[in-house]
């Protein structure tokens, strides 16, 4: 083989690496689009948000006055700390003193 010869096979060595290069280039392109439409780019964190629709219990509660105040809470913004409660209201509730804090449950 001449110099000639040997240049002219390095030389179609070379380009044909450049063709392989370039080709794998565009499926490496093909790839990284691929996996960016299937994996996207997560956003920023937003923060939850909760709301709740009334149920029918709830807007009869609400048409009816209720609040989500204990009854002391409620006691003391209606008569003040010492309260006017009366002599039976007072009696009872020192009978029943699990009721003083436990709202509007019963």
């Amino acid at each position: 083989m001449t110099d000639d010869q040997m240049n002219a096979f390095v030389e179609r060595f070379v380009l044909s690496f450049e063709k392989m290069a370039t080709a794998l280039e565009g499926v490496c392109e093909i790839y990284r689009q691929e996996f960016s439409r299937r994996y996207p780019k997560r956003g920023e964190v937003r923060e939850a948000v909760i709301t709740h629709v009334p149920s029918e219990e709830d807007r009869i509660r609400e048409s009816q006055g209720a609040t989500d105040q204990t009854l002391s809470e409620w006691l003391t913004e209606q008569f003040g700390e010492g309260g006017d409660v009366g002599d039976r209201e007072r009696e009872w509730l020192e009978t029943h003193p699990e009721s003083w804090d436990a709202g509007a449950e019963a």
